[in-house]
């Protein structure tokens, strides 16, 4: 029996496995129970699986089940090999949506669904993902991205090529195709923050170093990077693998209206700071210039997507306060003008863009 898809109520531990069907026939349902722990539980079911799994891609969720299923379909019409798991972990989501996510799972091969008891946040929530994982590489994927056509493809590639455990990171701006950085403080500065989507790493990496750290309750990801980058060697690849999905529902939004936002920047750039620095991260002066510029950037990018943004724009003063006092903190007087100028011209083409993109003005 091939099994297709584990759903995981940590409360009553109902363990539903989905057989992969003849031709032609429903999937056969079969309803086990059991009182060991969910990890265990989870174990249970590659045992029943041939093929031994050499990438699990996952894909931690909240109320998104209809972007969610794009991005499984994609993942798996190019998995012939089989040798490709889909971990989805649920941070108990909706009833309708758990429904919905339940038939995605049971209508595509090699995927596990897990689900929360409660909500468990967004950092606890991915590294529960991770803690599911069996494959040999792990690859994290946001629930409303997608892949690119023919990106499984090239991880298997680059993966077939690396001669030893490390991190697959994006970064469009490098000159070649790919390039190798050994390990440390040199790496980790080499890390241009991608999207979270579309990183790969092999599992010996968290298994030694852990997943993301549980302090940092928004964007946990930017610490991660850093850290794997400082301790084992990075492949950076310059095309992107993934589309990263803008809309109104983004949780860049979300995070923008918590008020202790600042604060867990400060706090993830603190921490960030050891890789960073090094053996001069014990320099006070050093790590507050790396918080102080760390804010300044951020503050600039929430004004860029804030200002004159449907919903948004309630946030916009208390940030262009903020924007406003760390520029003098940072004696960047010159560039805060330009930035703020510049604002009315970005809103500019964010509405001209879909004109154009209609008349074909725009390079494809």
């Amino acid at each position: 029996m091939t099994s297709n898809v584990v759903l995981l109520n940590q409360e009553d531990f109902l363990f539903t496995v989905y057989s992969k069907p003849a031709r032609g026939r429903r999937p056969i349902r079969q309803h086990l129970w059991f009182g060991a722990r969910e990890i265990n539980t989870a174990r249970s079911v590659d045992s029943m699986s041939s093929t031994p799994i050499l990438i699990s891609i996952v894909i931690p969720t909240w109320n998104r089940p209809v972007l969610l299923g794009r991005l499984v379909e994609l993942i798996n019409a190019e998995n012939e090999a089989g040798d490709i798991e889909v971990v989805i972990v649920d941070d108990c989501s909706e009833e309708k949506n758990w429904k919905l996510l339940q038939d995605i799972a049971a209508s595509n091969l090699n995927v596990k669904l897990y689900r929360n008891a409660t909500n468990i946040g967004m950092t606890r929530n991915w590294n529960k993902a991770i803690e599911y994982a069996r494959g040999q590489w792990i690859g994290f994927m946001c629930d409303d991205d997608l892949f690119k056509p023919d990106s499984i493809e090239r991880i298997r590639k680059l993966i077939s090529t690396t001669p030893k455990p490390c991190l697959i990171l994006q970064n469009s701006s490098i000159s070649f195709e790919s390039e190798w950085i050994e390990p440390g403080v040199a790496a980790a500065n080499r890390v241009a923050l991608p999207p979270a989507s579309g990183q790969f790493w092999h599992r010996e990496i968290t298994e030694k170093l852990g997943a993301f750290d549980e302090r940092v309750k928004y964007c946990p990801d930017a610490e991660f990077w850093l850290r794997l980058a400082y301790h084992y060697p990075v492949l950076l690849v310059r095309d992107y693998l993934v589309i990263p999905y803008q809309h109104d529902t983004n949780y860049m939004w979300e995070i923008f209206r918590r008020p202790d936002f600042l604060e867990q920047v400060t706090l993830s750039i603190t921490i960030s700071s050891q890789w960073l620095l090094g053996e001069n991260a014990t320099d006070r002066q050093l790590v507050q210039y790396q918080i102080d510029d760390g804010i300044w950037e951020t503050l600039r990018t929430v004004l860029n997507n804030t200002f004159l943004k449907s919903g948004e724009m309630k946030n916009f003063p208390r940030y262009l306060i903020e924007f406003i006092r760390y520029s003098f903190v940072m004696n960047r007087k010159r560039l805060m003008v330009k930035t703020i100028a510049r604002l009315p011209l970005l809103r500019a083409k964010d509405f001209l863009r879909p004109i154009a993109n209609q008349w074909g003005l725009l390079k494809k």
